[in-house]
């Protein structure tokens, strides 16, 4: 027994070390499987680093001149706080190195939810350096993953505050409050976590804390409130003949119906290696009432599919998630494949707002937000609902000892490692031709 747990110790280290491994020399090799983050990162964010670096008021007044679709915070702490923006290559590097702190503080909320040891909460939150549009982030200096650390930051201490004493509950609303409100200073779209905290408080009916988190909700918006008036009531891109109001143009809720189908199949390629395991160890068949549901479900979708409902999909070009990609490859314009997976996903997202309110208002909050978009890019949720499935989802019962088990993690890496391959084959195969 001794040996066959020491083999298995000496396995994980051996994975953990070749994920790192592949993550250095994606560093050195100069790695982009996201595409344009190379571009993103010359023409975007390292013209708004060195702007904010010559004249901060200047940039301020004029930010939305730079292009770049995320708000400063980004920029100004680096140009200001990171010695390493003498040069780009330096520059990258650090970012590249400060993304592992994401890795980090992320395995010590699996540590203390699941209760695992030090190499399995490693191993899966080592999953985030697999990730192609998080490897590319890093490796180019962009702004995604310091957006990330924040939100990571930010849920730890709002798990806290159920476990504090009185005396320190304001402390860690305190810091939630902060960290979530630096996440989306960097990232607007990170204001879903804010939209989830508030409703999670109404609808738990915690109202004698409601209090504290918009105080210090409130504080932290008023940033946000003189930048919009700086800039004119909303963020706008460009300058002259090509300036755009980028949120009129492009954040809208009437975008949110198209997109739902888009979402589905995201969520469910992200949940895949969850539902392979629970499905696995104990599949039965729903009750007659879900069976229906679900029948109604699919006979909706294929109802809208024959009166070309969903025909923008096949034009769709920007975005759309993986499953779509491959639906366009293989498929070309019969969306059946496309919309079965959009299907299990919605099966999914059921079978998860089933399980709790906290889940509900989660899954609530992230929707509004990110299907607002004209278009849903894949990087969005990446590692977002990573991220959500570890720390904020309900996941039922027998979940932790499922979690703990050695089959579980492998199938979680085997499962990202494929699509690390695949997505790298993609970018510089299928692309390529």
């Amino acid at each position: 027994m001794f040996l066959k747990r020491n083999n298995i110790l000496k396995i994980k280290l051996s994975i953990l070390t070749a994920i790192y491994l592949s993550y250095i020399f994606g560093f050195f090799l100069r790695e982009n499987i996201a595409g344009g983050a190379e571009k993103d990162f010359i023409n975007l964010t390292w013209v708004g680093i060195l702007s904010f670096k010559d004249n901060f008021l200047e940039t301020i007044f004029n930010y939305g001149a730079i292009g770049e679709g995320s708000t400063p915070m980004f920029h100004i702490i680096n140009a200001y706080l990171n010695p390493f923006t003498y040069s780009q290559y330096a520059f990258q590097a650090s970012i590249t190195l400060l993304s592992i702190l994401n890795v980090i503080f992320f395995s010590q909320l699996i540590k203390d939810k699941f209760k695992l040891n030090n190499i399995d909460s490693y191993l899966y939150s080592s999953i985030f350096l697999l990730l192609p549009f998080y490897r590319s982030s890093a490796f180019w200096g962009l702004t995604e993953n310091l957006g990330w650390l924040f939100l990571i930051l930010s849920i730890k201490f709002y798990l806290d505050v159920d476990k504090q004493k009185p005396t320190k509950l304001k402390s860690k609303i305190f810091l939630t409050c902060l960290f979530s409100s630096l996440a989306l200073y960097t990232r607007p779209y990170l204001i879903f976590f804010p939209i989830f905290i508030l409703l999670n408080l109404i609808v738990k009916k915690q109202y004698s804390l409601l209090k504290y988190w918009i105080s210090f909700f409130s504080l932290f918006a008023i940033l946000g409130l003189i930048l919009l008036y700086i800039w004119g009531g909303s963020v706008y891109l460009g300058v002259g003949e090509e300036k755009i109001n980028f949120i009129q143009e492009y954040h809208q809720p009437k975008f949110i119906l198209k997109n739902l189908v888009i979402f589905a199949s995201i969520f469910f390629f992200y949940f895949a290696p969850f539902h392979i395991i629970n499905y696995s160890k104990k599949f039965k068949l729903p009750s007659r009432q879900k069976i229906k549901i679900f029948s109604l479900i699919l006979l909706l979708l294929l109802l809208l599919n024959y009166f070309n409902t969903f025909d923008y999909l096949n034009y769709n070009k920007l975005g759309g998630g993986a499953f779509l990609k491959i639906n366009q490859i293989i498929f070309n314009e019969n969306l059946i494949f496309f919309l079965f997976i959009s299907y299990l996903g919605i099966i999914s997202i059921i079978n998860f707002l089933e399980k709790s309110k906290n889940n509900f208002v989660l899954l609530f909050s992230v929707l509004l937000i990110y299907c607002t978009p004209r278009y849903i890019y894949q990087e969005y949720f990446e590692p977002l609902f990573i991220i959500l499935f570890f720390t904020l989802f309900n996941l039922g019962r027998g979940v932790d000892k499922l979690i703990k088990k050695d089959q579980t993690i492998l199938i979680f890496i085997i499962f990202y490692v494929g699509y690390y391959f695949s997505s790298l084959y993609y970018r510089y195969y299928v692309t390529a031709i």
